[in-house]
């Protein structure tokens, strides 16, 4: 139950985010939080992460679309299993972060970001994300973990090739 109710927890929060980003902050305008080391500003992400794809918007709109319907039909799948605690929690990080750029996209034609860092490598700097690309990152990386007695079926099965 749990898992099918994280996916619209995140939506929601983000949601309400980019909503008060949209209202408070302005264009250009950055507010240094946490001693400088965050910054909090406005960015219209027309594309995917990094802006790539930015003029094929309803393309990107539709492959996501699909995408969360393939993630929610294997988050179903796996619903009656105890053992994939790891997995349903990934995949309902990722339907729920993915689901609210996707709302984005397809009701504004952009993504609404509000969250960059000064610190690391300069082209991450230049990066501005929002609270669902942190849950799609860290879902997508619960999702792809094997779970217990994943490695003793891929072993026993023949292995990866069959």
């Amino acid at each position: 139950m749990i898992w099918t109710l994280l996916p619209g927890a995140v939506f929601l929060a983000d949601g309400c985010l980019k909503k008060k980003a949209e209202e408070e902050l302005k264009e250009n305008e950055q507010i240094p939080v946490c001693k400088g080391h965050i910054v909090l500003r406005k960015c219209h992400n027309r594309g995917v992460a990094g802006g790539g794809f930015a003029d094929s918007t309803k393309k990107v709109e539709i492959l996501t679309f699909f995408l969360l319907s393939g993630l929610w039909a294997r988050l179903g799948a796996l619903a009656g299993r105890r053992k994939c605690k790891a997995k349903k929690l990934g995949l309902a990080l990722t339907i729920g972060g993915g689901m609210s750029n996707w709302y984005d996209r397809h009701k504004r034609g952009y993504v609404t970001d509000y969250v960059s860092f000064r610190f690391g490598p300069e082209k991450f700097r230049r990066l501005v994300f929002n609270v669902s690309d942190f849950c799609i990152f860290f879902g997508h990386g619960g999702a792809g973990r094997p779970g217990p007695g994943d490695r003793q079926r891929l072993y026993r099965d023949g292995g990866p090739s069959g």
